[in-house]
């Protein structure tokens, strides 16, 4: 802005003029700001996008390099006339205007700084095009901004009718600034601006590796390319199948066959004679037709994770052998106990002795069930979440169900679930409290419906139901027959990954147990 300020102000001198001579000074005066303005506005543009990596001073004094010529070459011209071949003075309407023939360097002036302002457009258009709509509407600020100037300049250039005498071309240009404080104060122009696409990958932590559909690569950040092991600069163009590792290639050939589902898998990789273990997602890539463009491939460095994930598993091993020795030890206690518990009822037969003893088994068996309760618990977490088919769980209580004379009706799609591996288990506590408790059950249904972007799981039978007043309390530890541990561990396991439990079924009419899967944690199989 204070180059056009200057531009307009020799303008301004250059009309007031009455001689030749001083209308010549103004046009001398005025050309340091008017080679400048171009280089100004492509030094904008890359701050702009966020290239500012480009705008060293090394690169800023290059471009400078044709505008410091330009300035000399005026204020030199009567000595060469490359600028200016002719300067004659006419009048219009009573004022005295000079008239110019270009020379060669003018039109060499005039072909960089449309160059200039050329590629200042095309890096504004491009933003445009891969921009949300808060920045298209700076942009769009920006390119208004930078057409106006453009259009009065080249009709004062190829003299398009009268204007062609005085130059609009700084009018534009105050105009351009007017319309550029408009957008920092409507649409946070210059306040909040974006980052360049490229920057952003360079300085990811994580690897990102982008493979056309040939399996090339044609794209790689600096993490990404150490994952490779090869050098960023000699790694576009290769054969991604020469460059990883079999688990690697599964996950990316099993992405190109998954539709827009992502896989994951985790490999180990060799560098710098260091193991490290790496997460991989594989992402396909889509064009707007849905057509297969290729795959993005993100790469993440666990190995610091799994190196305390293994550690923690480790300890945990030894915690649960120490604890699964003295659980035997308990447990061989506990028989022990009731052996003598059972000759003692056998040896006296006092009814208030045999009601003692009766308490007495009743607790020892309270005990034992609960220490074998733990044997269950432990497990809980040990192994990873992964994706569990609900046909093949379902498939495994239909036996026990059918042997209690009990149908079970389930139309379930091909669904998977992302969970911790016990949740087979929480399904045959389903059908273990169907027939512990619903006697009169002879039906089990199990069914799925999509509520909003959850999945509901629905597990229900024809018995007699849950009284409303223990509907709330049936999940909680110690509510029920058996020491109420079944529904409990249910809802631990499944809480593992997110999964919540809820008995929604009508006193009379049967249970009816919901089971409802965050999104994301569940997958219908094609």
């Amino acid at each position: 802005m204070f180059a056009a300020g200057i531009w307009a102000f020799c303008t301004a001198l250059e009309l007031a003029s009455a001689d030749l001579p001083t209308q010549m000074l103004a046009i001398t005066l005025e050309y340091p700001a008017m080679a400048v303005i171009p280089v100004a506005w492509l030094l904008f543009a890359l701050e702009y996008i966020g290239r500012d990596d480009l705008l060293t001073p090394k690169n800023i004094g290059l471009l400078c390099i044709i505008p410091a010529v330009t300035t000399i070459l005026v204020a030199t011209n009567e000595l060469h006339y490359l600028f200016y071949t002719t300067v004659t003075d006419m009048m219009f309407f009573g004022l005295s205007y000079h008239v110019v023939t270009y020379g060669p360097a003018f039109w060499i002036h005039a072909a960089y700084s449309y160059l200039l302002i050329g590629i200042t457009l095309l890096l504004i258009l491009q933003r445009f095009l891969f921009s949300s709509t808060v920045y298209r509407r700076q942009v769009t600020v920006i390119l208004v901004a930078t057409l106006i100037p453009l259009i009065m300049n080249l009709i004062l250039v190829f003299r398009v009718g009268s204007v062609g005498l005085i130059d609009p071309t700084p009018v534009a240009l105050l105009l351009s600034g007017a319309l550029i404080l408009i957008g920092m104060v409507r649409f946070q122009l210059l306040d909040i601006t974006p980052i360049a696409n490229e920057q952003i990958l360079e300085n990811m932590r994580d690897g990102v590796i982008v493979v056309d559909i040939q399996g090339r690569i044609i794209s790689v950040n600096p993490p990404g390319a150490r994952f490779l092991g090869i050098p960023g600069n000699k790694v576009i163009g290769l054969s991604v199948s020469e460059n990883l590792q079999e688990s690697a290639l599964e996950c990316i050939r099993v992405a190109g066959l998954a539709g827009d589902r992502e896989e994951r898998r985790e490999t180990e990789q060799v560098i710098n004679g260091l193991h490290r273990y790496f997460e991989m997602r594989c992402i396909p890539i889509r064009s707007r037709n849905t057509s297969n463009k290729g795959r993005m491939i993100l790469v993440r460095d666990i190995t610091e994770a799994k190196q305390t994930q293994n550690a923690l598993s480790e300890a945990r091993k030894k915690i649960n052998l120490l604890s699964g020795f003295t659980r035997h030890d308990i447990l061989n206690q506990i028989t022990a106990l009731l052996l003598h518990i059972d000759i003692a009822k056998e040896s006296v037969p006092d009814p208030g002795v045999q009601e003692w003893l009766q308490k007495q088994e009743a607790a020892v068996l309270t005990i034992q069930h609960q220490i074998e309760f733990t044997r269950d618990y432990e497990e809980l977490g040990i192994n990873a979440p992964e994706w569990l088919s609900l046909h093949e769980i379902v498939s495994g209580i239909r036996p026990v169900l059918e042997a209690r004379k009990i149908s079970l009706d389930c139309t379930l799609e091909d669904i998977e679930v992302f969970s911790d591996p016990l949740m087979k288990r929480v399904f045959a506590i389903l059908a273990d409290n169907t027939i512990r408790h619903a006697e009169t059950a002879t039906l089990v249904r199990i069914r799925s419906e999509r509520e909003g972007e959850h999945l509901n799981l629905v597990y229900e039978d024809n018995g007699k139901g849950i009284p409303a007043a223990e509907k709330t309390r049936i999940f909680d530890r110690g509510v029920g027959m058996h020491a109420g541990l079944g529904l409990f561990l249910a809802h631990e396991i499944l809480g593992v990954t997110g999964i919540t439990i809820h008995e929604c079924g009508k006193p009379g009419e049967g249970a009816c147990f919901s089971l409802q899967v965050p999104h994301g944690q569940f997958r219908i199989r094609e």
